[in-house]
């Protein structure tokens, strides 16, 4: 399994970071070992790219990361050079039709501009989570944001709700969009082109390695691409069944440093 790996791409949530969503010691220790050896490392994340960069910042992992794909990979960025660059986005149009389908369902929906986190509703608590994801939240008339094209548009629920929030999205037929859970209360649309696995690819072409040189890391739906593609896909233990079936390995659960204990025991 120890092969000439070249790139780690890692998600964040349920997969780099535990419980607390915070990224422990042993993954980090881990993560520096495997630099130290050549590789290089990607956070891949649905998360705006501006916000985990605060993040890192908090995690102290800095001189860790050398690249962002963020928005599912819609975005990717540079960490040594700040080049930032995006890809399909989701037309604006199209947006406005999906909010019009959920017209008197008790969903909250989310568009991310930057670090700004625009939303159909806030209140505190909600203002305080996204601070914790170092984004700002505002509440405002959402239709007034389809006028340009977006990475993606987020319909949030209570986790109860999410199997008939899931169907109903999929009752919306747009050859130009997809649809997806990305965590018990968050069902996503975006351009179909976009996914982890191809912002993964796009980033390889900048830095000149192959997919077959990536060794990935992954929990849930929006993974699967990713873990599919890599020349290695790691499903740790806690994820959705479905992302299983794409990995080519398993790791321990984000609660027990998956992460990090699987490059101790397989790759260094």
């Amino acid at each position: 399994m120890n092969q000439a790996y070249q790139l780690i791409c890692c998600d964040l949530d349920g997969t780099l970071l535990n419980e607390k969503d915070e990224v422990s010691e042993k993954n980090k220790e881990m993560i520096q070992r495997c630099r130290k050896q050549g590789m290089q490392f990607a956070i891949v994340s649905g998360r705006p790219v501006e916000g985990i960069l605060q993040l890192i910042k908090q995690w102290q992992m800095e001189e860790m990361v050398d690249y962002v794909i963020g928005m599912n990979g819609g975005v990717v960025y540079h960490c040594k050079t700040s080049i930032k660059k995006e890809y399909h986005r989701l037309d604006g149009a199209i947006i406005k039709a999906i909010m019009e389908h959920y017209a008197g369902w008790k969903v909250r929906f989310i568009i991310f501009d930057g670090a700004k986190r625009y939303v159909s509703y806030s209140d505190e608590e909600t203002k305080r989570l996204a601070a914790s994801y170092c984004e700002q939240e505002v509440q405002t008339d959402m239709f007034t944001l389809c006028d340009v094209p977006r990475n993606k548009l987020i319909v949030q629920c209570y986790p109860q709700d999410m199997p008939k929030v899931e169907a109903h999205g999929k009752q919306y037929h747009n050859a130009q969009c997809v649809c997806f859970k990305t965590a018990a209360d968050l069902f996503e649309f975006v351009n179909p082109q976009v996914n982890k696995s191809s912002g993964i690819q796009k980033l390889c072409e900048d830095i000149g390695i192959t997919m077959q040189e990536v060794l990935a890391f992954g929990d849930t739906s929006n993974d699967n691409e990713m873990l599919r593609d890599a020349g290695l896909g790691v499903w740790l233990c806690n994820g959705s069944e479905d992302t299983k079936a794409m990995a080519d390995a398993v790791a321990k659960a984000n609660t027990e440093s998956g992460v990090g204990c699987f490059l101790e025991e397989h790759i260094l």
